[in-house]
């Protein structure tokens, strides 16, 4: 993603976005900016956007299935806020 991008002059414009909303609209941002990294490793000058796509919902399993490990060490489950 470049340093200039419409994303972030939106969240820039966007001064009374909630907190909850601004945090996952990054989050989700960045999570999609890696799918794209990753498939331009993989499949180098092949590469097109529909590739970070579908990885998009295969990473979100995984790092919710890495999320539920971590908290299980210590024995808490996802949601429980503590």
């Amino acid at each position: 993603m470049k340093v200039e991008n419409p994303f972030d002059r939106k969240l820039q414009a966007s001064k009374t976005m909630p907190e909850h909303f601004r945090n996952a609209s990054i989050e989700l941002t960045d999570t999609l900016d890696v799918c794209w990294a990753a498939a331009q490793a993989v499949f180098e000058s092949g590469a097109n956007p529909e590739h970070a796509i579908a990885l998009l919902p295969m990473f979100m399993a995984r790092a919710d299935e890495k999320e539920k490990e971590l908290l299980a060490q210590f024995g808490r489950k996802k949601g429980d806020g503590a």
